[in-house]
């Protein structure tokens, strides 16, 4: 990415209060208020909010013909970096922590020995309590340090070993949460690679890791938060993807309830939260338990309120899309369109400060909700900007995103792109199809349906085995999560209307 883009995403990505810290970090250096052309950059995007790299040069040059734009982005993007950095020690714990081992260093070189000794124990202690083991074992080792480099003054030979006793147990903690992380890391790859857990053989691949991560976790005497956290997300990913929706939600809300009486930890971090109370909302949805959603809506909207202005995008983003699922899943695209008109103000210009997947799935939920009320060039458009970003095509909605094209061209009876995206689809799918993605090709390759309403209900006649097994099988509706594409292909063949066909099949599972 060339660093012009990174400075317009970064400036974006400013809050109210960073920007105004920024100012006058600015003003409060002399050396800067004899350069006005990098503020002139950065006028141009926050206050002209110019989103195009190419743009803001060209006007640079205007105003500064000749003058040294790529120099300037670098100073600014660099000023704005040593703002935000001054600011994470008031917001992160970690960071405080670290400024105080570098302040016990510089005591010690001043020959300030007790108030680095001193600082040091208090790092060590707070880090301790914190679960915090890699601040914890370089407090500890600069401690160690210190004694070295006095001649190990005031402590016995007793004392030395307990320390090193101690920076061993560290050392072993912080050895079994990364074995821990490394385990949920290989799982969630494999699922990636995989697409998803889909038959016995698939699931015996994942046998060794979930074997390896239950009697590593078994063998710990001592269990932090943080090993804890990651034990329980292994356990909620491996449920989820293997279809068991129940076991998942179970253990999603002990994960939930260990957050919320955990709430001072650093592990316990708003994003994983969120990312917890999200696989909650999934499961529930999965298994269509819609009125059990609204307690952890709240708990969400409760998050919204005390978030910072790019976390809270990403949050509204995971609110709207789950106030939308009870109707959008149960056809009720009229109360869907009221949801997207509430939203569309609050998630206005917060796009850029969404992450990919939040991204990619408001224009997959706003171009289904066009979908339900038959705009279809609408449905193409939103599609077509979704695509744009690159780092989609990594995610496994992207299957979900393409089906959705797809869809559109067939409406819109554009056949030769429907060919060629389909043709795309096979290349792109790699050894693993999902059967709904095979059916879904096959009909739409079919561009034309019989005039007649007597040979589509033969068709229909044919086919409706396949599609009730589709719906029933815990794999394949993983994919059919966002849109269930049987009931689409019911519409096409039966002339039903599709609101009508999911408010049919949108009774819970059983």
């Amino acid at each position: 990415m060339k660093r012009i883009d990174s400075l317009i995403l970064l400036v974006n990505s400013l809050s109210k209060a960073e920007r105004k810290a920024f100012v006058m970090r600015c003003r409060g250096n002399a050396g800067d208020l004899t350069r006005k052309s990098y503020s002139f950059i950065y006028r141009l995007i926050s206050d002209d909010h110019l989103c195009d790299g190419n743009t803001v040069k060209e006007q640079f040059l205007l105003r500064y013909p000749g003058g040294a734009f790529e120099v300037e982005v670098k100073y600014l993007y660099d000023k704005i970096t040593e703002t935000l950095m001054s600011l994470r020690p008031v917001k992160d714990i970690t960071y405080s922590l670290l400024n105080d081992i570098g302040k016990a260093r510089m005591f010690f070189e001043r020959s300030l020995f007790e108030e680095s000794f001193e600082l040091t124990a208090s790092v060590i202690e707070k880090a301790r309590r914190l679960g915090l083991n890699e601040i914890v074992l370089m407090a500890q080792k600069l401690e160690l340090e210190f004694f070295l480099s006095l001649d190990f003054p005031g402590i016995s030979e007793r004392e030395l070993f307990e320390k090193h006793t101690l920076q061993r147990k560290t050392l072993k903690s912080i050895s079994l949460i990364t074995e821990h992380a490394s385990l949920y890391n290989l799982l969630r790859q494999r699922m990636l690679h995989i697409g998803s857990i889909h038959t016995s053989e698939q699931q015996n691949i994942m046998h060794d890791l979930v074997m390896s991560e239950f009697y590593s976790f078994s063998a710990e005497s001592e269990k932090s938060f943080e090993l804890e956290r990651n034990h329980r997300m292994f356990q909620a990913s491996y449920l989820m993807e293997t279809g068991d929706m129940e076991g998942a939600l179970t253990v999603y809300s002990s994960l939930h309830r260990l957050f919320e009486e955990n709430p001072g930890n650093p592990a316990s971090t708003p994003i994983y939260h969120l990312s917890v109370l999200e696989g909650i909302l999934r499961a529930l949805r999965f298994a269509r338990r819609y009125g059990d959603m609204e307690i952890f809506l709240e708990k969400v909207r409760a998050m919204a309120v005390k978030s910072s202005s790019d976390m809270k995008a990403n949050i509204l983003c995971l609110l709207f899309q789950y106030e939308l699922v009870p109707h959008l899943d149960t056809g009720d695209f009229s109360s869907c369109r009221d949801i997207v008109a509430r939203y569309r103000d609050i998630l206005g210009g917060k796009e850029s400060r969404l992450l990919s997947v939040r991204e990619c799935e408001l224009m997959l939920y706003l171009a289904i909700v066009e979908l339900g009320l038959g705009n279809w060039k609408k449905v193409n458009r939103i599609i077509a900007q979704a695509m744009v970003n690159q780092n989609i095509k990594y995610l496994p909605m992207m299957r979900t995103v393409r089906l959705v094209r797809l869809m559109a061209y067939y409406e819109l009876g554009e056949h030769d792109l429907l060919q060629y995206e389909a043709r795309s689809i096979l290349r792109s799918s790699g050894k693993f199809v999902f059967a709904t993605e095979r059916m879904m090709l096959r009909f739409l390759a079919n561009s034309e349906l019989p005039p007649m309403k007597r040979q589509r209900m033969a068709i229909w006649n044919k086919l409706s085995p396949v599609l009730d097994k589709l719906s029933a099988d815990k794999y394949e509706r993983k994919l059919l999560l966002h849109f269930d594409f049987t009931a689409w292909v019911e519409t096409k063949l039966t002339g039903v209307p599709l609101s009508e066909v999911l408010a049919r099949k949108s009774k819970p599972y059983v």
